[in-house]
């Protein structure tokens, strides 16, 4: 009965150091080292080759020792239970090592994909980072490596210097209040590069309120500040332009408003000097008439006839100023039309010979710009004919792609055209209207040499005729149109 007691006592053990020796080897192969189970694999290999032995020396007929193969027995079972008991505890560890490892995998590939960089650092000066993402390779031109534990250059220092005392003490004031800070500054890359980034980050702090590290996010702003900064100078050049164009309006308006102002003085002056003086004189030979008709009707006659010379004259330079005014062939005919009547008119009444050239393709143009050319143009052959004593003036009409060019040249005595009286509004109009319609006007003159006045004026390029509803076109309509 003893014998067999052994027998059984040591295949007992030999199955259990089998069964350990399994399952270790079973840990082993899911643990991080798992040499050490390896190790006591072995062991129960070894354990179990001895029984093994023992076992097969029993069965030759040998006898062992009793007592301590039942100690070897109860060590085996102890080491089965042990590591039947663990393997569940090391299963759990193993799933949640590998949970932890793939949620790893997964926040770097995430960090990995933001358009910055997330770190952890010390709340001193230098920002000393104990963790970077690899956003930081694109962003500051530094690998991790080189900023973690300040190994080749500490983040304070990628900093650029005008703006570091500023993020060291907004980061203090939020930590010392326990609050985020979100900050604007520069850096400078490892190329040399000058970037804006922002930044948002927090302080993390032990159960005592210690500051233990500074956590955040950092990304390059450069092209939004650059857009910002685009965009202020545009408001401060549009204020600025605004202020200059409300001052140019009101000095065109108030050069305007005198032009007009001259404009009707002078229509004043035309129709004293001209109707008025003339129906003043009929009106005088009407009276002497009256008392001359009884007692000398032959004088009587002739001052009849005078008076109603005069009073037909009267009506004649009425009729020449209205079409002064607003001439009935520029409404009816156009611009060059109307230009050709003025230059005959002129050349029987004042003896000079007008030379008018038109090279365009222009039938009309819209009412204010038709008027205002041939305001420019009266007013520069008007001078010429009034001041420069010359016997001829040259005036010439051209298109120069989309603009309009007006040269007025006389042949005369010429003026200095600085010192010219600013009552002289002659020269003033010319300018205004210029302006008006968008151009500009150019004045040269020289004592002995003549003068030119060219103007130039911008047309709009889409042209087109007038429409049946009445519209009025937007800009020059071509002849062939």
């Amino acid at each position: 009965m003893s014998e067999s007691l052994f027998g059984i006592i040591v295949l007992l053990s030999f199955i259990c150091q089998i069964a350990a020796a399994a399952v270790g080897l079973r840990i082993a192969k899911i643990s991080r080292p798992g040499w050490g189970w390896l190790l006591l694999a072995g062991g129960m290999v070894l354990m179990a080759i001895r029984q093994g032995v023992v076992l097969a020396a029993w069965w030759r007929g040998f006898s062992g020792d009793f007592s301590q193969e039942t100690i070897a027995l109860f060590v085996s079972i102890a080491c089965l239970l042990g590591v039947l008991l663990i393997k569940p505890v090391l299963d759990a560890s193993w799933r949640f090592q590998t949970f932890m490892e793939m949620e790893t995998e997964r926040l770097n590939a995430i960090l990995q994909l933001l358009p910055g960089m997330v770190y952890r650092c010390r709340n001193d000066p230098q920002w000393t980072m104990e963790f970077v993402s690899d956003g930081c390779r694109e962003l500051t031109g530094y690998t991790p490596e080189d900023l973690i534990g300040n190994r080749r250059i500490a983040y304070g220092e990628v900093i650029i210097p005008e703006d570091r005392d500023a993020v060291y003490r907004e980061v203090e004031a939020a930590v010392a209040n326990k609050r985020p800070y979100r900050l604007v500054y520069r850096i400078r890359t490892a190329q040399g590069q000058v970037k804006w980034v922002w930044e948002q980050g927090a302080g993390v702090f032990d159960e005592e309120g210690e500051v233990l590290y500074l956590t955040g996010y950092i990304t390059d702003v450069t092209v939004w500040r650059n857009i910002e900064e685009e965009l202020r100078k545009a408001q401060a050049t549009w204020a600025q332009e605004k202020e200059e164009w409300v001052k140019q309006e009101g000095q065109l308006l108030s050069r305007v408003w005198h032009t007009f102002e001259h404009q009707n003085q002078t229509i004043a002056y035309e129709i004293h000097d001209g109707c008025v003086q003339l129906a003043t004189a009929a009106l005088m030979n009407l009276e002497s008439y009256r008392h001359q008709r009884a007692t000398s009707p032959e004088t009587a006659e002739q001052l009849l006839e005078r008076a109603i010379q005069l009073l037909r004259d009267s009506i004649a330079e009425a009729r020449r100023l209205i079409q002064g005014l607003r001439p009935v062939a520029l409404e009816e005919q156009g611009l060059i039309p109307a230009l050709q009547m003025l230059f005959k008119d002129w050349e029987k009444r004042t003896n000079v010979q007008i030379h008018f050239v038109n090279r365009t393709d222009i039938a009309r143009l819209v009412p204010p710009v038709e008027v205002n050319v041939y305001r420019i143009i009266q007013e520069a052959v008007q001078n010429a004919i009034r001041h420069s004593q010359s016997p001829e003036v040259f005036v010439q009409l051209a298109k120069e792609g989309d603009q309009l060019v007006i040269e007025v040249r006389d042949e005369g005595v010429g003026f200095d055209v600085k010192s010219v009286p600013r009552e002289r509004f002659g020269l003033t109009s010319i300018r205004d209207r210029a302006r008006l319609l968008g151009g500009w006007a150019d004045i040269v003159s020289e004592f002995g040499r003549g003068t030119l006045v060219r103007v130039v004026i911008p047309l709009n390029p889409l042209v087109s005729a007038p429409t049946d509803n009445g519209s009025q076109p937007l800009g020059p309509v071509p002849v062939n149109s």
